[in-house]
């Protein structure tokens, strides 16, 4: 589980910089990343356990897309829209099951 937890911290981290630089998400990044956290989904599932790092994380990547919606100077808000829509779903689904 440390190794999930590294891919999908990093992959996060990756996320978060490019919104904070106003750099494109593409597709692949987010594929990327929905890929590691239905992984970490799983993983939490059978064992239970979050790492205070990850949720941690996942709290920062939630509040940089609301603050790209509410502040950034995107393109494509709907694009952003959706991705906050789904990084939000994988926090109910760790912190509300």
């Amino acid at each position: 589980m440390k190794i999930i937890n590294s891919d999908v911290n990093e992959k996060i981290i990756g996320v978060v910089e490019k919104i904070r630089l106003l750099d494109k998400l593409d597709e692949q990044t987010m594929n990327d990343l929905y890929t590691s956290l239905d992984e970490m989904v799983t993983n939490y599932k059978e064992k239970n356990f979050i790492s205070k790092e990850l949720a941690y994380n996942l709290l920062v990547l939630h509040d940089n897309l609301e603050g790209a919606l509410n502040f950034g100077s995107y393109e494509d808000m709907e694009y952003i829209s959706n991705i906050n829509s789904k990084v939000s779903e994988y926090i109910e689904k760790i912190f509300l099951s």
